[in-house]
This record gives C-alpha cells, sequence and structure tokens, in this order.
C-alpha cells in the first residue's frame, strides 16, 4: 500500500510539473536585449510601438512599459484574430482569409505572429492562385530579425514554402541561396533547411536533367532521414531518397526502401512502395 502510495504520489507530481511547464509555455512573455525573460499574464503594444505588461490581469493591476529598443522579441498565445482567419483558410475562404491575415499581422506581427500569419496569408494567396503576390507577402521574412523559440517553426515554413515558390518561377539561386541560409538558423531549422534544399535541386534536375543536382537532393533528404530519424518528416524524407535514388538507377535505393518498410512500416509512404 505504501508502495502504491508513493507511486501515486510521484505520478501525481509529474503531472504537476507537467501542467506547470505547460501553463508558463503558454504565459506571454517578453526577452529582453539585456538578456532578461519577462513572464507576464499580459503582454500588449502602445500606441508607439512599445511594449507593456502586467503580472496579474486583475482589476487594477499595475501594467510596466518598455521601450521596444529594448525587446529582443515579444510573444503572445494565439489571438482570436488569427484563430478567426484561420477558420476561413480552413473554409477554403482564400481571399477573405488572405486579408484577415494580412489585417492580423499588422496587430499581432510585433508580439511574435509575423511569421505565422505570413505563412498562412501566403497558403491562402496561393489556394486563390496568386503565387506572385504570395513571394511579395513572404521575402520580407528574410531579414526576419525577432525569430524565437515560439515562432521558428513558422519561420522555417515560410522559408520552405517561400523556396517552393521560387522553384514554381525556376529562380534556382534565389532559393538555393536561401535554404543555405536557413542551415545557419540553429537545429531546428535544419530538417525544413534540408527538404527545401532537396525540393529546389529536384526541380532543377527535372527541368535540365541534372544529375549532379539529383545527387545534392539525395544527400539532402538522406541527411533528414539519417541524422533525425525521428522527426515528423523522417518518412517521408527516406521516400524522398528511395525515389531519387531510383531515378539515377543508384542501387542503394533498395536500403532507403528497406529502411521506409523497418523503421516507419505504417506511414503513407511506406505503402507506396
Amino acid at each position: 500500500m505504501k508502495h502504491l502510495t508513493t507511486l501515486l504520489t510521484g505520478g501525481l507530481l509529474l503531472a504537476a510539473v507537467q501542467l506547470a511547464a505547460q501553463t508558463a509555455a503558454a504565459r506571454p512573455v517578453i526577452m529582453k536585449t539585456d538578456g532578461e525573460e519577462i513572464r507576464a499574464a499580459l503582454v500588449e503594444l502602445t500606441q508607439s510601438g512599445d511594449y507593456r505588461y502586467a503580472e496579474s490581469t486583475r482589476d487594477g493591476s499595475p501594467k510596466l512599459q518598455i521601450r521596444k529598443n529594448q525587446v529582443r522579441w515579444a510573444w503572445v498565445p494565439k489571438p482570436d484574430d488569427v484563430k478567426k482567419a484561420d477558420k476561413l483558410l480552413e473554409d477554403k475562404k482564400y481571399d477573405e482569409a488572405a486579408t484577415a491575415f494580412a489585417a492580423a499581422v499588422k496587430s499581432w506581427g510585433p508580439l511574435g505572429w509575423e511569421p505565422y500569419c505570413k505563412l498562412r496569408q501566403a497558403e491562402a494567396l496561393d489556394g486563390a492562385g496568386k503565387q506572385s503576390e504570395a513571394i511579395k507577402v513572404l521575402e520580407p521574412l528574410k531579414d526576419y530579425a525577432n525569430a524565437s523559440p515560439r515562432n521558428e517553426a513558422d519561420l522555417s515554413a515560410a522559408y520552405e514554402l517561400l523556396i517552393k515558390f521560387y522553384a514554381g518561377i525556376k529562380a534556382w539561386d534565389k532559393g538555393l541561396e536561401l535554404s543555405k541560409k536557413m542551415m545557419y538558423a540553429g537545429d531546428a531549422a535544419a530538417v525544413s533547411a534540408l527538404f527545401a534544399r532537396g525540393d529546389i535541386l529536384s526541380a532543377r534536375a527535372t527541368e535540365t536533367n541534372s544529375q549532379d543536382d539529383r545527387r545534392d537532393a539525395f544527400n539532402a533528404y538522406a541527411q533528414v532521414s539519417l541524422l533525425f530519424p525521428k522527426s515528423t518528416r523522417a518518412a517521408e524524407a527516406t521516400f524522398r531518397a528511395y525515389q531519387t535514388l531510383t531515378t539515377l538507377n543508384d542501387a542503394r535505393a533498395k536500403l532507403f526502401a528497406d529502411k521506409l518498410k523497418k523503421d516507419y512500416p505504417t506511414s503513407s509512404y511506406a505503402k507506396q512502395l
């Protein structure tokens, strides 16, 4: 009984720790340029673009202000405006969604949501057949200076989508240059960077029949498969490596087919072999 009580107490403690971590991760945060991290109950912008925060949402709680040049980045949980725009995109109301995300980025971009809103706005424009406009939306993100652990995945996804658009207009050099930049953005961007590089090299190889490009594309997919086996995209990367080697008539294709069957047997990619 004592052992059972200990297990239950330990389990409750672990659950409490996990809940506390989840709660902390959902709280608004400001990262100052001096490295101080402020976790708050409320973060908002002033009319001048500075930041204001409160440690409690209770009436009368004092609000403190930080000048924008003292803030490296800030983040708040997903705002309702962004959720409403998500619903429009989900419902394939592409023009309305693009307009909604454009409006949301003006209000919430400085609070960590610029990469996400521009990514989704570009997806909406793509759905509406306006790829050239989507490129214009995404290109300013190449110089985005407020990346954080809260939005780096969205930023990487935006870069990868931009590279796909570049491939579509045969702007190979622009795409490869951006994929190279992604490589230096940290480990979180590595998978997206390698996929982006593989995709644009594959697209160029289809256009030019360059075997060197195909081999380089294989290397990019293979790195995802071998270096990031627990990634949610590892099965896809393994399949893409297999496909590329098959096109090259390279006998190593069987190795990646076998890896796909063994490591990701229930994936949709294994079923395509």
